[in-house]
């Protein structure tokens, strides 16, 4: 009888898919699917990640082993990683990657215990084989949304929305997002998206809205606040306390535009403004020769890479933290986890588009403007660095306590709802 009990309360297992998530110590990329495997884990479900092999951006294979499936544990997780082959390049290798990782899935879906609930982080249309694992698994399919793909294809201008190419692709996504029993977005404007394409019931299309939920990236901030304390870096441009500190970190590419803030710190030359820039990209090698070339001697090009441990110290040591972008980007707002870094960090945030559905305008925790020249980039920041004592500590208190509206233990249970476990 005790026998058949346990059998019964049995938890269901859970299925995290992202191709591109990684563990903390190689990247920590997508760190809302690490978190929310790691939740629903310490609440006794059966936890799966699979994520590619290939850690994207950084150049590194995880996998020991050149058959399709390798099981490894990081940070306490069950991880499979996939062979996808390619490495982690940008471009077609990029979306072959994406096809192959989740063909594979469907292909070998019977060596793993069958899920009860797939947690599935979209990459549309080119990994419409999991929504038929689902299918075939006959799995709850909750759709994950962290990026508008097709639509960022749209938005960069790499193709037209007309483009025949991208209507079947808009297909797709629509299809995805009427067969699956929830679909969460991170982006605030979610609603607005569905209705936007007029995909929604109420304008005789296929989507229920009442299954589109909001749910934006946070931050995990006992372990920020854990790592903050312990692991500190002895940098003399951090712990200069008589430069005014403009901190960016992240990726060095062309949808991050940082030549906008580098052109804007070469106007900030004789207003003691430092701006220190920490991460890799395609871009770096010739922003940092445009430096060079240009005599600008106030922006520093720091770690290629940092372990995420060490984060939450570089980002304390800013006045303000930057967020920046191309002006195309977050039509229906932002759901950056360096946004959410920098509000815990306790500093003021300062981004470069003018992000509708704006967290940092609503919270009052900095500026958040279409700088259109390196000069109006230039003005916002000085703004914040000639602001009064009083009234900078005020913003920075807001920032703290804006960061705890966005803890993931808060987040996470929101997601178990969306669930329905």
């Amino acid at each position: 009888m005790l026998g058949s009990n346990k059998l019964m309360t049995k938890k269901k297992t859970i299925w995290f898919i992202n191709k591109d998530a990684a563990p903390i110590e190689y990247y920590g990329a997508h760190l809302r699917t690490i978190k929310l495997a790691q939740y629903f884990q310490s609440e006794g479900y059966n936890v799966k990640l699979f994520c590619s092999s290939y850690v994207h951006n950084r150049n590194i294979c995880l996998s020991d082993s050149k058959s399709a499936f390798e099981e490894k544990v990081y940070d306490d997780i069950p991880f499979v990683l996939v062979n996808t082959g390619g490495g982690s390049a940008n471009g077609i290798k990029r979306i072959v990657a994406y096809f192959r990782f989740a063909a594979k899935l469907f292909m070998h879906r019977k060596r793993f215990e069958k899920p009860d609930v797939i947690v599935h982080t979209t990459r549309i249309p080119f990994d419409f084989p999991i929504y038929q694992l689902a299918k075939k698994t006959d799995a709850k399919y909750i759709v994950d949304v962290t990026d508008l793909w097709p639509e960022v294809f749209v938005r960069f201008g790499l193709m037209r929305g007309n483009n025949l190419c991208m209507k079947p692709a808009f297909a797709i996504e629509r299809f995805i997002y009427s067969k699956a029993n929830n679909v969460v977005f991170s982006l605030p404007g979610a609603v607005d998206y569905v209705k936007n394409k007029k995909w929604d019931c109420g304008q005789g299309g296929s989507i229920d809205l009442s299954k589109v939920h909001y749910i934006n990236n946070g931050i995990d901030l006992k372990e920020f606040n854990t790592n903050l304390q312990e692991y500190r870096i002895d940098d003399e441009d951090l712990s200069n306390d008589k430069t005014f500190k403009v901190i960016y970190l992240g990726s060095i590419r062309l949808v991050n535009n940082l030549k906008h803030l580098i052109d804007a710190a070469q106007v900030l030359q004789n207003d003691n403004v430092q701006v220190l820039i920490y991460g890799d990209g395609e871009d770096r090698e010739s922003l940092e020769k445009y430096c060079e070339e240009q005599n600008i001697n106030n922006v520093k090009f720091k770690a290629k890479w940092t372990s995420p441990k060490y984060v939450p110290y570089i980002l304390s040591k800013a006045d303000v933290n930057a967020l920046n972008y191309t002006s195309n980007t977050g039509k229906y707002g932002g759901s950056m986890n360096k946004m959410f870094m920098g509000l815990a960090s306790g500093k003021p945030l300062c981004c470069n588009v003018g992000l509708p559905y704006s967290l940092i305008i609503e919270e009052g925790v900095g500026i958040d403007h279409k700088l259109t020249t390196p000069q109006d980039y230039a003005d916002a920041i000085l703004s914040i660095k000639n602001m009064p004592s009083d009234e900078y500590q005020i913003m920075c208190n807001k920032a703290k306590e804006t960061a705890k509206k966005y803890d993931y233990a808060k987040l996470c249970a929101e997601f178990k709802e969306v669930c329905e476990l």
